[in-house]
Order: structure tokens, then C-alpha cells, then sequence
């Protein structure tokens, strides 16, 4: 009785998901389009805007769809780890000195009582859970019979895509998917400057706030303005 629930359930879940958009790499898509299926704008607890959710399944190529939740949910974060594309000065203040450790570290040196200051927001995140995929029984299927492919090999591959942010002004920002993180299967949380790539990274014990994550990028902070969230693009790209 309990394996006919289960089935159920994965069945009535696959069906779900079959109504939602799919997109190809290289295809460019709203990230929260107030139209497609899977798209629900969330409220505060003063009923004004509170942020959007969203869905889009993407065909990797590599295996199946990959059915990924898009959210964008209030935060409070430190000014060092964000960047606020509809309000540039809000967040972290990216130049030229960040695109080399020395001169990067020396700038965080230098502002770290700017930096500290927290910033509120909506936080944006990307990812794909175990219970969402739709190849789990699959992938479970594969590792049992084929022990040469091991789940470093499946991270491998899933970590060649990439998803890219455009904002009306023109900017991009791209994060590389993480695999096995935080209970989740995909995530995409830290996007750096897609013309620059990944920002370095190096020992920050020479700065006296050493607690600090210092990241290759940087968590996307939104307004709580409904339009211009609706206004941002996505591409997955593979890499």
C-alpha cells in the first residue's frame, strides 16, 4: 500500500511538472514570467509586494529535464556579499580592484566598516531538490548496476551549466551550478560578472573581520518593486 502511495504521489508530481515551460541551453526566458505556470507572487505580512516564485524546466542534453525552483524571498545581508543591480550603490561597490586577490583584498581592507553594514532585500536563488528531479529513479537505477560511475563524475558534468542573468541596463551576471549543497540537489546562489568570470579569492586572515565569506560572487539582491523583478532574463548555458 505504502509503495502504490509513493507511486502516487511521483506520478502526480512528473504530471505537475509536465505543465511547466521548458527552455533549451542558450535560450533566453524571464525568470519569473507573472504568466507561466508555476509563477506565484508572494505578500508581506502588510499585504504589499513580497517577492515571486517561479519554475522552469531546462533540457540539459546530459541527462533528462532538470526541474528547477526560482525564488526571490526577503533577506537581510551583508553589504560584502551582495550586488544590487537595480540600485548599484546599495550593494557591494565592484570595480577594477576586485579582478585580482592583492588589490581586492586591500579594497575590503580598506571599506570593511561599508562593507559590514547589512542590506535588506529580495534574495535570489536558483536551485533543483532530489524530491523535483525528474530522473531520480533513474539515476538511482544507473549507480546501482554501474559502479565506475560514481556521483563525483554525475557533479562532473551537471557542473558545465551555467546560468546567466541580463537586467534591463544591459549588465550580466553568471553563477555555476553547485551540486549536492545544502540538502539540494543544483544550486545557483553566487553570480559573478559573466565579461569577467569568477572573482578571486585568497586568505583574508590579515583583515581583522576574518569571519567573513569571502565568495568568487555575489548573492543578486532584488527590490521589493514587482515590475522590475518580472523585467529580469535567464540563460542556461553549457560550459
Amino acid at each position: 500500500m505504502m509503495a502504490h502511495e509513493q507511486l502516487r504521489k511521483l506520478q502526480e508530481k512528473e504530471a505537475y511538472w509536465n505543465t511547466i515551460q521548458t527552455v533549451q541551453p542558450g535560450e533566453t526566458f524571464l525568470l519569473f514570467h507573472p504568466h507561466r505556470n508555476g509563477t506565484t507572487t508572494r505578500q508581506t505580512d502588510n499585504l504589499t509586494f513580497g517577492g515571486m516564485a517561479s519554475r522552469i524546466r531546462l533540457q540539459t542534453g546530459i541527462f533528462d529535464l532538470l526541474n528547477l525552483s526560482i525564488t526571490s524571498a526577503p533577506y537581510v545581508l551583508p553589504r560584502l556579499a551582495v550586488f544590487t543591480p537595480f540600485d548599484r550603490a546599495r550593494g557591494y561597490p565592484l570595480d577594477q580592484e576586485d579582478f585580482t586577490w592583492r588589490t581586492r583584498q586591500k579594497k575590503i581592507q580598506r571599506l570593511q566598516h561599508e562593507l559590514a553594514a547589512h542590506i535588506e532585500g529580495l534574495g535570489l536563488v536558483i536551485f533543483v531538490t532530489y524530491e523535483d528531479m525528474a530522473f531520480s529513479r533513474a539515476m538511482q537505477a544507473i549507480l546501482g548496476e554501474h559502479e565506475a560511475l560514481v556521483p563525483s563524475e554525475i557533479a562532473a558534468l551537471l557542473s558545465r551549466i551555467h546560468l546567466t542573468l541580463t537586467f534591463p541596463d544591459g549588465s550580466s551576471f553568471t553563477a555555476r551550478a553547485l551540486c549536492n549543497t545544502n540538502r539540494l540537489f543544483l544550486l545557483f546562489r553566487t553570480f559573478f560578472p559573466t565579461d569577467t568570470g569568477p572573482l578571486p579569492v585568497g586568505d583574508l586572515s590579515q583583515i581583522e573581520c576574518n569571519n567573513w565569506a569571502v565568495e568568487e560572487g555575489f548573492r543578486i539582491l532584488l527590490p521589493f518593486q514587482e515590475e522590475q523583478v518580472q523585467s529580469i532574463q535567464g540563460k542556461f548555458v553549457l560550459l
